[in-house]
């Protein structure tokens, strides 16, 4: 039986959507509990990177697949950062602390999505 692709990308929207936030509560970015006034620009550039991993990513990937292949895939993890780097320029009031951070977020978002879109 075969699945229907739309299903993946409400999953990928929503692994991204709601991995920002979960992540920077977790690397403590917050200091203690987040309140919602810190939650909202972070669901912001969720939802912003979701849309950037559906409709900017495969073409970036597209794009630098000669690098992707040069260094054994690990390009697209800068690829991810650079998305993450770019939602966090354009959405007001959510600031990355650092790269780690960053990419700490993009092996996340990868990870979850992958588990949650069945990907093997």
């Amino acid at each position: 039986m075969k699945k229907r692709r739309g299903g993946r990308h409400t999953i990928v929207f929503l692994c991204c959507t709601l991995a920002v936030p979960t992540v920077a509560a977790m690397a403590g970015v917050y200091g203690a509990a987040p309140t919602l006034e810190q939650l909202q620009p972070a669901l912001a550039t969720g939802a912003l990177l979701g849309v950037a991993h559906l409709l900017l990513r495969p073409l970036l990937r597209l794009l630098s697949l000669p690098l992707g292949c040069l260094t054994l895939g690990l390009f697209g993890l800068v690829i991810d950062v650079g998305l993450l780097y770019g939602c966090d320029y354009l959405v007001e009031g959510f600031a990355l602390p650092g790269p780690l951070y960053a990419v700490l977020t993009a092996v996340l978002i990868n990870a979850i999505c992958a588990v949650a879109a069945g990907r093997r």
